[in-house]
């Protein structure tokens, strides 16, 4: 049950990576191709949309993308290999079923997942132009989401949010 969580969490990163790269960085054509009506043609064209690594170059050059560009550009350095492996039958959900999910990496996966749902939200804010809706997720942003750094092997290295888990040492694995 919990490697499936890591799935869908690899599936929400690109979410939000590609909903941030459309509204910064797409051409016109990309953005047809992302709104067109769902069939072969379609399917074709998507095709030659951008990867994540092409997505995130494309969004280092632009300068009103610079706070998701680092948290994206952040996660995906500390966690794209494990949760390739997960996406991949890989080792790690092989090992994890043998040793376990230690509940700070449970709980800290939790809370990137809503750190990316913030994005997500912060992103809508942009695109509305909605000053309410910006000052409603402001307080959240600021003191319920874990802001903590995960190593390249996942374990959490430094943490600066309020959450119980300060200090932990679990894994992304």
């Amino acid at each position: 049950m919990f490697a499936s969580a890591f799935v869908v969490m690899r599936a929400q990163y690109e979410a939000a990576l590609r909903g941030v790269w459309a509204l910064y960085s797409a051409t016109d054509r990309q953005i047809e191709w992302l709104s067109s009506r769902l069939d072969s043609d379609a399917e074709q064209a998507a095709k030659s949309l951008p990867s994540a690594s092409i997505m995130l170059d494309a969004l280092a050059k632009v300068l009103n993308a610079k706070v998701p560009y680092d948290a994206f550009l952040e996660f995906k350095g500390s966690a794209w290999p494990a949760l390739n492996s997960y996406v991949h039958g890989g080792i790690h959900p092989l090992g994890r079923m043998v040793e376990g999910y230690p509940l700070e990496l449970i709980t800290g996966s939790i809370k990137i997942s809503n750190g990316l749902a913030m994005i997500a939200a912060m992103q809508y804010c942009v695109l509305t132009g909605s000053q309410a809706s910006s000052a409603f997720l402001a307080p959240t942003q600021r003191s319920k989401l874990c802001t903590q750094k995960v190593g390249r092997e996942g374990s959490i290295l430094s943490c600066q949010c309020p959450g119980s888990h300060r200090g932990d040492r679990g894994a992304l694995r």
